[in-house]
């Protein structure tokens, strides 16, 4: 089996958030280790935090490793910092999942990893659509290098509350930030993994980076807004109040 390592990306410190923590590590614990990538702004750690196993993290991921962030705050765009930071110090992973701790899975999380586990694929995300389908997206232009360019309808965009990325191609993200490229995590990743012919593949929507069989099979799409992901079970808005009631589906953002 690959050696996997699943990181819970928050800066909550409240009660709610170690429920669904514990659920993920119950649940992905024959697939490997489960982290709290906790994003550190305090002069404490706090016990809830203290109590898991976590890997912290500052605001100065921004700045310690020589990249280029889009803005000065984690979000938008930057929250790739985080897992780079975690895989150059831990950097014997096979595979790593990033997963946002507004992200749930309506069924037992080990059904969805254990359909992924033998596959290679160097990058599993959702929504994962070529530039000439979703012109108007607002992120395409945020990929930017001082003298290289990916032209527009090469460029590749993903959705990123949950997803896996392999140690090969951290290794070329990391070194393509540190040779100047920048870009919001949702076309940087796709599009530079695509362009260096590693595999990219789709959790299971509706478009061509899906597997035969795999249609719709962990999240649902419907018929999108031209810039934003307003639709189907995994989407950026609107919020869910509580996990939604079709099984075995990943559903954000959910703010319980």
């Amino acid at each position: 089996m690959n050696n996997q390592v699943f990181l819970y990306l928050t800066q909550k410190t409240t009660s709610n958030l170690i429920e669904p923590f514990r659920k993920l590590t119950l649940e992905a614990k024959e697939f490997g280790e489960v982290f709290l990538l906790y994003h550190h702004k305090l002069d404490y750690i706090p016990n809830i935090i203290q109590d898991e196993k976590h890997f912290l993290f500052t605001n100065e991921v921004l700045y310690e490793h020589n990249y280029f962030p889009i803005g000065f705050s984690l979000v938008p765009g930057n929250n790739h910092f985080p897992l780079l930071k975690f895989y150059l110090e831990y950097p014997n992973y096979d595979y790593y999942w990033c997963i946002e701790d507004d992200v749930r899975f309506s069924g037992i999380w080990s059904n969805l990893f254990s359909c992924f586990s033998e596959i290679s694929a160097d990058f599993i995300s959702s929504h994962i659509q070529r530039a000439p389908l979703v012109p108007n997206w607002p992120l395409w232009d945020t990929l930017a290098h001082p003298y290289k360019v990916i032209p527009f309808e090469e460029r590749i965009r993903s959705f990123n509350p949950i997803y896996r990325i392999s140690n090969d191609a951290l290794q070329l993200i990391h070194k393509a930030l540190q040779n100047k490229w920048c870009g919001h995590h949702e076309v940087l990743f796709p599009s530079l993994i695509y362009q260096a012919e590693l595999e990219i593949l789709d959790f299971g929507g509706r478009g061509e980076f899906v597997n035969p069989g795999f249609e719709s099979r962990f999240y649902t799409e419907d018929q999108d807004d031209p810039t934003r992901i307003l639709e189907g079970t995994l989407r950026w808005r609107p919020l869910y109040n509580e996990v939604g009631e079709i099984s075995d589906k990943l559903y954000h953002p959910v703010k319980d």
